[in-house]
């Protein structure tokens, strides 16, 4: 067989249909993220709800709600980079709901000048917020500093063993902290890179057939 139509059969068309394949996954991929983010636009947007029995991370992250109850002791402080001001702290406070049941919520972030002086155990609290199901740790992050109270991660299991609640966690929307520190979109944790992947591919797929068809038909 000639050489040109080894070069063909095997490795032009196989490899050009690889490429074309990752680039139509990408564009799939692509669509399926656009409808994650727009579904979790819709939750933020909706109008919150109570907290009931039985939720899901599957079915209700980003979910708002409003919860009321009652702030119990020893928050945890998460250290946490604040625009303009250097260190500061995002506070996850156990709140104790009126059915008895016990979750966490993020009350927002503080400068670490105010550390010390939050004291906010026994409050009566109305708190609308959206569920979460952070897990920020990976292999790189230090283990809590249980002496100074300073973590570097959310981390919700362990977050609510450390507090004894039950691992649901609500980040306050309203009546948060310092409302002057801007809360961080949560889409913004979510990358959606698959339009630039798709043409990556698919410009990867031309060039490759370019140089394939210049193998073929170039002189000997």
């Amino acid at each position: 067989m000639n050489k040109k139509w080894v070069f063909l059969v095997f490795i032009a068309v196989p490899g050009l249909l690889v490429l074309l394949s990752l680039g139509i996954w990408q564009t799939k991929r692509l669509a399926w993220k656009e409808a994650l983010l727009e579904n979790i636009n819709n939750n933020l947007t909706a109008e919150p709800s109570s907290l009931t029995s039985g939720i899901k991370k599957s079915s209700d992250n980003y979910k708002m709600v409003k919860v009321q109850g009652v702030l119990e002791p020893n928050s945890i402080f998460i250290l946490t980079p604040i625009k303009g001001s250097g260190a500061g702290f995002r506070v996850i406070s156990p709140l104790k709901l009126k059915d008895g049941r016990k979750i966490l919520v993020d009350r927002g972030v503080i400068e670490e000048k105010e550390k010390p002086h939050l004291q906010t155990a026994g409050q009566q609290r109305s708190v609308v917020g959206y569920l979460s199901w952070p897990n920020e740790t990976d292999y790189f992050t230090p283990e809590p500093n249980f002496t100074r109270n300073i973590w570097f991660s959310r981390d919700l299991e362990k977050m609510a063993n450390f507090l004894k609640t039950q691992p649901i966690l609500v980040v306050a929307t309203e009546n948060r902290l310092d409302a002057s520190i801007e809360m961080q979109d949560p889409t913004n944790d979510i990358p959606n890179n698959h339009l630039q992947y798709a043409i990556t591919w698919f410009m990867m797929s031309i060039l490759w057939f370019s140089m394939s068809v210049y193998f073929v038909y170039k002189k000997d």
